[in-house]
């Protein structure tokens, strides 16, 4: 079968099993005697259903077994890279590792000319302020400068950085300007959705992490409220624990979303972790 002929892009996926599976489809139904046999010959290997193997995860690609699936698959050079490395990011152990392949992902031409909002997305979540800046420019008080802002925002940072940030949440249509020439939020809530990976997430939680033991040497008590629960519990209330903390942050959320012209922007953050071993069923 012609590589070109299938229509499946590797650009499109995020789990390279994912992408063997519907590579796999589609090259059968683009040839009906296109077997795991004819791949595994193609490609070089002696096992006929390796193929079938890795897509059910039953098997991990090594970079010796990696060249010969480029063969097999016939991808160019710069499918090549970013197969190479949608297998890295899903295949690592440490969240180091998941970031750092993930940002090779994003360097690829062509996934920014098929999703450029995945770039925006991992740029706003790898920055704290860009939700709070986000926040301050619908503020009844706010004059249209960066230095406003700059001004404003705690811990401080610096006008060049606000107008960027101010950039880029046009770009993602974030807030846009309306007919009185201020800005407006597109949406009252922004949350992550599908498609954007828990490595993004994450990032953004450790930002928040790191956030909060900078300004708590820095706040009164009279504008913080730090408190801890240390309980012992069953394994299965675990579950209702955070049934009951998600039900609370959406009670936060109905409360906060009434605001249209906010005065001050707050950051909540909420904990839950077991600090036991937690042994599989």
């Amino acid at each position: 079968m012609n590589r070109n002929q299938n229509p499946v892009s590797v650009f499109e996926y995020r789990d390279y099993r994912v992408f063997l599976r519907d590579w796999y489809k589609a090259a059968k139904e683009a040839r009906g005697s296109f077997s795991f046999r004819a791949f595994a010959k193609k490609a070089g290997f002696q096992t006929s259903n390796f193929l079938m193997l890795v897509i059910q995860g039953k098997r991990n690609l090594t970079e010796e077994s990696l060249k010969k699936f480029i063969v097999g698959l016939g991808l160019n050079k710069q499918e090549q890279e970013f197969f190479r490395n949608l297998v890295f990011f899903n295949q690592a152990k440490t969240h180091h590792d998941k970031n750092f392949y993930y940002q090779k992902l994003l360097q690829s031409k062509k996934l920014n000319q098929l999703k450029p909002i995945e770039k925006e997305e991992y740029e706003y979540y790898s920055t704290w302020y860009h939700p709070v800046i986000r926040e301050l420019v619908i503020s009844k008080d706010f004059d249209g400068t960066p230095e406003w802002i700059a001004k404003k925002i705690f811990p401080s940072v610096a006008p060049a950085h606000v107008l960027k940030s101010i950039e880029l949440l046009e770009k993602m249509e974030f807030i846009r300007k309306n007919g009185d020439g201020r800005w407006e939020q597109v949406s009252t809530l922004v949350s992550t959705g599908p498609e954007l990976t828990s490595v993004v997430v994450h990032n953004y939680h450790k930002s928040l992490l790191d956030l909060s033991k900078e300004v708590m040497d820095q706040l009164s008590l009279q504008y913080r409220d730090v408190s801890s629960l240390t309980l012992g519990v069953k394994r299965e209330r675990l579950g209702e624990l955070r049934t009951k903390i998600r039900e609370f942050r959406q009670e936060i959320l109905k409360l906060a979303s009434a605001d249209v012209e906010p005065e001050e922007v707050v950051l909540l953050n909420m904990q839950l972790f077991p600090v036991t071993r937690v042994e599989d069923k």
